[in-house]
């Protein structure tokens, strides 16, 4: 599997709280911090989104937004409007907001992702606090043939709805993350998207995730690159907003976390996997990242 593919194969993300939000007239709703990604995917109308810490954006029909840690925020029809405080965890599958009785002027598919709990950090520190994919974008085809989908089935009352929209979501999810704007001036920040991007760091993670249990240095990972060790290091640093070695720990801590969860094996067994030579090794680098070592993690996991 390549880099992107491990990740969102790691996280397990399924798509949870999905509803219709709906407005008519002047409205405002507030949403507070949550621990989840969020997202949401305007179908009709359009509204301001201000996200913590973020200048307001505005966003139209088809687009498209992802908050892979998900600050608090706000939807209104109008930027002056006096937001009220809304409940992200309500159970109900569609919301409506301002006016009862008018006619809805504003539909958007909203919602959550749900992500294994103990790596869900790792997609927040590797993607920006906020992905906006406009519908004009010419980068976002593939995307706008999944939001068409997701729109008819969103809006129809047909049998199954729930759950195909649950997968397509997921679907969405995918595309989110391999996506870069195309637009001139597009603002890159450091992570995941922007280093894969570089053709050879991204030969060079590939042959990491390929191979994680191999005990790579610096020096074998920019020969794979095709670069210098300095020129290597600065330019994964730069793009990752990570140094190599620190990725490198990083993900191999995600992945024994996953073996550690899912099954009872031996810490030698786990520590060869993600390329440590003895079970005493891992378990002090385990501890350092983690916080405890990895037995008390996979009991607490069991229980």
């Amino acid at each position: 599997m390549e880099p992107l593919a491990d990740i969102v194969a790691l996280l397990r993300p399924r798509a949870a709280a999905t509803k219709l939000i709906q407005g008519a007239g002047r409205w405002g709703v507030r949403y507070a911090r949550v621990e989840h990604a969020g997202f949401g995917l305007v179908l009709a109308g359009a509204c301001w989104l201000s996200v913590d810490g973020r200048p307001p954006v505005r966003l139209g029909p088809g687009d498209f937004v992802l908050m892979p840690a998900t600050p608090g925020f706000t939807i209104a029809s109008d930027l002056d409007v006096e937001p009220v405080a809304a409940d992200a965890d309500a159970a109900a599958s569609a919301v409506r907001h301002g006016d009862p009785d008018g006619e809805a002027e504003f539909k958007q598919l909203g919602g959550y992702f749900q992500f294994e709990p103990d790596n869900r950090s790792l997609l927040a520190g590797l993607l920006p606090d906020l992905i906006h994919i406009q519908a004009a974008d010419p980068a976002a085809a593939r995307l706008a043939r999944t939001i068409e989908v997701i729109t008819e089935e969103a809006l129809a009352e047909r049998p199954g709805r729930d759950l195909i929209v649950d997968r397509l979501v997921e679907v969405l999810l995918v595309e989110a993350l391999r996506f870069r704007p195309q637009a001139a001036g597009a603002a890159a920040r450091p992570g995941l998207l922007e280093g894969l991007a570089d053709p050879h760091l991204a030969r060079a993670l590939r042959r990491f995730h390929a191979d994680v249990a191999r005990p790579w240095t610096v020096a074998e990972l920019a020969r794979e690159a095709g670069l210098s060790r300095s020129a290597f290091s600065a330019r994964f640093s730069q793009n990752f907003g990570t140094p190599p070695m620190e990725y490198l720990i990083e993900w191999r801590m995600a992945l024994a976390k996953d073996m550690l969860r899912r099954a009872a094996q031996p810490l030698e067994t786990v520590a060869a996997a993600v390329g440590y030579q003895s079970a005493s090794a891992f378990s002090t680098a385990f501890r350092r990242q983690v916080g405890r070592p990895p037995s008390q993690f996979a009991r607490a996991a069991a229980g």
